[in-house]
């Protein structure tokens, strides 16, 4: 069992690559096909769920790829905290030759640029064919992206929790089977929380639950981020409920106590 990396390092890296990245390979295959295909997606999540990853594995997966199939594509990745790379996408600047263009924290175009310029900036990029583009955001990403835009190829992908394999994937070459177990009640499938969990289980001299109360702490700014999110009032209704309750609750519960006559939409966005 190798140790892990530093505190650092480990949970809050971006990971892409062959041994790295670990579940969600088929919707990177998926959104790879489309992306060779000319299709341009909406790529939107909550707080650290694995956005840039999934961004730079695509990359990878371009570089990648068997002789035969680099001629017909090659990535290009853009992070949009960066002013200049803002300014040079929405004014029709070339942000990357490449046919696959992958876009980062797009929400920062909009408080300087403003719908407008976005919607026509994205309307170029979409009549332009022959380049595929990921715009990756958070979940109020997609909502500020209006229908108007007329861009029929642009299809929206939500990422969400890991399933529980693919969390159990995620922590097996850094954890005992013990310690897999109680770090997988403690925090769920979320991959940020697994990894900060499995962080303290290997790192820190303490017992496991004072491992996983450490965890806890070091995971406070990111629930408030998480908490921060949440946009309507049924989705801090079912939160709230879920809090107090900390045990497993059947949608149909869930709904009637919240008030909503299906709990489906407002699950999702938790996850």
């Amino acid at each position: 069992m190798n140790p892990l990396p530093t505190y650092d390092a480990f949970p809050d890296r971006p990971v892409f690559g062959a041994t790295d990245f670990t579940g969600r390979a088929r919707l990177a295959q998926n959104l790879l096909s489309r992306c060779r295909e000319g299709q341009s997606i909406l790529l939107y999540g909550g707080p650290k769920l694995g956005k840039t990853s999934m961004l730079l594995h695509l990359k990878w997966l371009v570089e990648h790829a068997p002789e035969t199939s680099k001629t017909a594509a090659a990535a290009s990745y853009v992070d949009l905290t960066d002013e200049d790379a803002r300014k040079q996408l929405l004014q029709g600047s070339d942000t990357g030759p490449a046919p696959i263009l992958l876009l980062d924290n797009c929400d920062r175009l909009l408080p300087d640029y403003g719908l407008s310029t976005l919607r026509k900036s994205m309307q170029r990029d979409c009549d332009t064919g022959g380049q595929a583009i990921v715009w990756a955001g958070t979940c109020a990403w997609p909502d500020a992206v209006p229908e108007q835009i007329g861009a029929p190829a642009l299809r929206r992908v939500p990422l969400a929790v890991l399933f529980q394999g693919e969390a159990r994937d995620l922590l097996k070459p850094y954890l005992a089977a013990d310690q897999l177990d109680a770090a997988l009640a403690a925090g769920g499938t979320h991959p940020y929380v697994l990894k900060t969990i499995a962080h303290e289980l290997r790192s820190s001299s303490r017992h496991l639950n004072g491992a996983i109360k450490a965890a806890g702490a070091r995971l406070i700014p990111f629930f408030q981020a998480c908490r921060a999110a949440l946009r309507e009032a049924s989705e801090q209704a079912l939160l709230q409920y879920l809090v107090e309750q900390a045990r497993p609750i059947a949608p149909q519960d869930a709904a009637r106590v919240v008030g909503l006559s299906t709990i489906k939409s407002t699950a999702d966005a938790l996850c």
